[in-house]
């Protein structure tokens, strides 16, 4: 009889302790549905920065977006000024939340209409990353072709007279940061400098000393080069030796601007080869007017150097007529372009 009596409180107990056990399970589980969403969007905000730094500059990765997010709708955004990747949930569990990851390169948006299910793109250029909803354009080559298929007078002068003309190019790229008409009509060895006549609109404006120094250390397949240091203004010069216009050469893209060449450098990704470690060519690298000696002959380069790399890229576009091998780059550590 007791038991008959109690068995409501059993029942009742039981009803009781089967909802707490519900309860708590359902607690549990949606518990474990927040943390899929915490997961998956710290993941995927983890992915892209992974991504972003493994791109090449010759390459374009992408990168599928998942449709949703545990369930949940999300929408990813790009911070440039911090390089970082925010995935942001707009609907469903963990409403509101977002997830954030940077990356180790600067990032630069080109398109930004993410979507879920979408597709992400990245392209390095220089020690930039470009990111896009839609496939990159691939930058052009920025040292363009020759506009004249036979080169310049002042390109056999150059072949001839190296050191003057490594020296006639660096006095007129100087000369032409102030005078947009400037162009070189003269020289004169003083020593071991080259003094530089400077005209512009055919009046002359002054003379440019060049001072330069013999460097002996060898820089891939280069031996030696004459590297210029300073340039300072002289007077007009009396007597030069006359010369090719330089500016003719500029003009016909048969003769690279030192920017030109940082900006084509910067462009490309570069792999030291002896050990595959990917290296950018910084903005603040120095360049300067050099005549490179190798063991086929000697040619008018600019010397790049930054962070313990030096760099030897030529100065001039090698005609394809020529009979003997042009110059291209050298450098040490030696690198190769991807």
């Amino acid at each position: 009889m007791d038991d008959a009596e109690h068995m409501p409180f059993y029942v009742l107990f039981g009803v009781i302790v089967a909802a707490l056990l519900a309860g708590i399970s359902i607690v549990q589980y949606n518990r474990q549905l927040d943390a899929r969403v915490d997961e998956q969007g710290q993941a995927l905000a983890n992915d892209l920065a992974r991504v972003s730094f493994t791109a090449f500059s010759r390459e374009q990765p992408s990168f599928t977006l998942p449709s949703n997010l545990g369930g949940s709708d999300y929408e990813l955004g790009v911070d440039e000024n911090s390089s970082t990747f925010i995935v942001h949930i707009r609907a469903g569990r963990q409403s509101g939340t977002s997830y954030y990851s940077t990356a180790n390169v600067s990032l630069s948006v080109e398109s930004s209409d993410f979507a879920p299910g979408g597709s992400v793109y990245f392209q390095r250029s220089g020690d930039v990353v470009v990111v896009s909803s839609s496939p990159i354009t691939a930058p052009q080559e920025n040292l363009s072709p020759p506009a004249t298929a036979t080169p310049p007078e002042f390109y056999g002068f150059a072949k001839g007279n190296v050191k003057a003309a490594t020296a006639i190019t660096a006095a007129y790229f100087s000369a032409l940061e102030n005078r947009p008409q400037a162009d070189a009509t003269g020289y004169r060895f003083e020593g071991d400098n080259v003094l530089v006549q400077i005209i512009s609109n055919g009046e002359n404006l002054f003379g440019v000393r060049v001072s330069g120094y013999e460097n002996t250390d060898n820089v891939g397949m280069v031996d030696n080069s004459w590297i210029v240091t300073s340039l300072t203004i002289s007077d007009n010069l009396t007597s030069p030796i006359a010369c090719p216009s330089v500016e003719n050469a500029r003009a016909s893209g048969w003769l690279y601007s030192p920017a030109e060449v940082l900006t084509y450098l910067r462009s490309r990704t570069w792999r030291r080869v002896s050990d595959n470690l990917l290296v950018v060519v910084p903005a603040d690298a120095s360049v300067r007017a050099a005549a490179a000696t190798t063991n086929v002959s000697t040619y008018l380069t600019y010397r790049v150097t930054f962070e313990g790399y030096v760099l030897h890229y030529r100065a001039m576009p090698w005609w394809a007529q020529e009979n003997q091998a042009g110059f291209v780059f050298q450098s040490v550590p030696e690198l190769e372009a991807l």
